[in-house]
This record gives C-alpha cells, structure tokens and sequence, in this order.
C-alpha cells in the first residue's frame, strides 16, 4: 500500500459533523440476545460516541425473545455479528414485520459467514434478497498492510457511498445479491473473490436494510476499524440512509392518531383501567388485589394489540395508495402516448384510445375511492 493511500485512509477527510438525529429523537438499539460480538459497552464505544455526537440516541436493550413490539420503539435495530446463536423462526417473523412497518435494521458477520459463526442470519437476509457466504475477502495487491485488510474502491453509486475514497474490508465475509437487493460497495477486480459485494442495501415494504460482510469495520482500537476516517463517513451514511424520508405510513397513523384524538374530545371513553377493587369489611384483600391488577393487565394488552392491528392495516392500505401514486406518476408518459396518437393514426383510432385511456383513470379512481373507503372503517373502529 503506497503512502498516498494511507493518507487517504486515516487523514483524508474530516470527521462527521454534528447532525440533526437529536431534533428528530431517532432512536439506535444493538440487539443483545444472539451473543453479538459486536458490544456497545466494550469494543463499539466509539461507535456509539460519534451516533450520539451525530445526535442520535443509543442502547443495548432487546431482550429476549424478539418482538415487534420491542423493536418498534427504535428507529434503527443492530445486529452486531451475533456468535454461536440462531434466530427462531417466529423472531424472523417479528423482525420483518418491524422492517415492512418502515423499521431499518443493519445485520453485521465476520468472515466464514453463517458456518463461520455457526449462526443462521441467511434464514433471515434472504428474506431480503442477500446471503452471506462462507468465505474470506483477500487482496494481495491492495491492502492494508495484511492480505485479509483488502482495500476496496469499487463503489455503486448510492447514498451509503457518498463522499468515500476507499474502503478497508477487515476479515471479511462476501455477499451474493439478488434483484430483491443492492451492492454498494464491492471488492477490487484482484481480490479473491474479485467484484462481489461486501456491504448490500434492500428496501422492504417501508423499511430499509443494510448488510456488512464485517463487523469489524466499526471496532474499536484495531488495524482498519472504526478509527479510519473513511469507515467512520460510511458509519454517518448509513445511519441517514436508514433513516431517511418518512414513510406514507407513518404520516397516515399520526393521522389517525389526530381522528381519535378529536372524536375523545365529543365523548369522553371510559377508562381502561378500573380503580375500584373488591373489598371485604372495608379491607382489601391480597387475592382481590391479584385478580384486579391480572385484569387490568389484560385489558392493556388487548388494547395494545389492538392499536398493533390498527398500524399494520394502516401500512396495507398506505402500500396501495404508494403503488396509485406512482401510477398517477406515469401521466407525462400517457401525455406523449396522446400526442404520438393524433400524428400517427385515423381520428377513429385516436377516440378509442382515449376511451381506453378515460376507461383506466375511471378504474383508478374507483380504487382510490375504495382504499379510502377502507380506511375510513379502519379509522372509526380504532376509536
């Protein structure tokens, strides 16, 4: 590696600046029930004082088992090279409703992959079109100093990559990419294995993923981690891609939100919780106490559940209105369609093509009036 590069890699660019997170309260959790290797409070602590100097907010605090409901109350999830541990299918489930609901998350390996870490993060990075492979990246060209240090400068273009010269791809596993996903960044054409990914992206329902081949990358205090300047620029971007543009869905549940809030203030709801407990002699009993609060307890957890069914039934409908819109984006083309239209045929032809034309906004504004249709019952069931 010539002088130039490893300028490059460890002075060529200034620090992250301080970011706007803070003002938009985004909350960052690292996962801690797959025995991650990647820890907030022993080998990522400079990982998390640059998040929080960008303004985010950042803990270790799922636990086990994964829920959506546990994962919905941050922003961004970490799966930090989980060691030696699997995900249970119904956790899968979990995490890609938490993803389709507009969650990200960003999984992390080493190298040798699944086998390596006798884990089974495939069973879930499938899911959005990304496996990790049971390899390790090396370079003996372009390196940081060791052949298993490989250098990378081969970029898609994509936010992740913003402002990047280089790369160093520590102990590192590959990545196979389907249509369902992208690789933004990729080793060089003479590294073993040359031109395949090592950091992925997919887009699934309103969430984002973002996949590293290694979790070394960020660590702490070792040979091309997280002091390189270069990782510590990829680290901001893929925080701000993550987290980016706020899903039609979100929008419509603050939406409804707002509806129950004005239909309370015409008639007030009954509270959830009683206050009144059974009594003997003017003395509360200890089993009246139990029976009371293992009531009240069910009550909130079906009136959780059921404000649950209401968010995700909310992001069904947010998903058609998304797909209408787009269509409704293809006007300009429909424009130039017309006008090719009256230059090239009969006027006979022109009228039935755009009787067929009027046929396909009347069929698109009858969806539309449905979709509202069904969220206007969702809305007044909620409240």
């Amino acid at each position: 590696m010539s002088d130039d590069e490893k300028g490059k890699v460890l002075e060529g660019a200034t620090a992250p600046k301080e970011g706007k997170a803070k003002a938009l309260k985004i909350k960052i959790c690292f996962d801690t029930t797959q025995s991650e290797r990647g820890k907030l409070d022993e080998n990522y602590t400079k990982f998390k004082e640059i998040a929080e100097k960008l303004g985010y907010s950042i803990v270790s605090n799922i636990e086990f088992p994964i829920t959506f409901r546990q994962l919905s109350h941050y922003e961004i999830v970490f799966f930090a090279c989980p060691d030696r541990s699997k995900i249970r299918e119904f956790e899968i489930e979990e995490i890609l409703k938490y993803v389709r609901n507009g969650g990200a998350i960003v999984v992390m390996a080493s190298s040798g992959g699944d086998k390596g870490r006798m884990t089974n993060l495939n069973d879930l990075c499938t899911k959005f079109g990304i496996e990790f492979n049971n390899d390790q990246v090396f370079d003996d060209q372009h390196n940081y100093g060791i052949r298993n240090l490989a250098i990378s400068t081969a970029f898609e273009d994509h936010p992740l990559t913003k402002g990047l010269e280089l790369v160093i791809i520590p102990s590192s596993c590959s990545l196979s990419v389907s249509s369902k996903a992208k690789g933004v960044i990729l080793t060089d054409s003479d590294a073993e294995p040359p031109n395949v990914p090592v950091i992925a992206v997919s887009e699934y329902g309103f969430g984002r993923v973002i996949v590293v081949g290694s979790y070394d990358t960020f660590r702490d205090s070792i040979r091309a981690g997280i002091q390189v300047i270069q990782h510590r620029i990829l680290l901001e971007n893929i925080l701000n891609w993550a987290v980016q543009d706020k899903p039609l869905s979100q929008i419509l549940f603050a939406f409804s939100l707002l509806r129950l809030k004005e239909k309370k203030e015409v008639k007030t709801a009954p509270s959830i919780i009683s206050s009144s407990l059974p009594s003997t002699q003017g003395m509360v009993s200890p089993e009246a106490i139990l029976d009371q609060i293992l009531s009240n307890l069910q009550q909130v957890k079906q009136v959780g559940n059921q404000l649950e069914n209401v968010q995700v039934a909310l992001n069904q409908v947010a998903l058609e209105v998304k797909k209408l819109n787009q269509n409704l984006e293809n006007t300009s083309e429909i424009k130039a369609n017309l006008k090719k239209i009256q230059t090239d045929t009969t006027i006979t032809n022109l009228n039935q093509k755009i009787e067929t034309l009027d046929n396909r906004f009347s069929d698109m504004s009858e969806k539309m009036e449905k979709i509202f249709t069904i969220l206007s019952q969702i809305l007044e069931k909620s409240s």
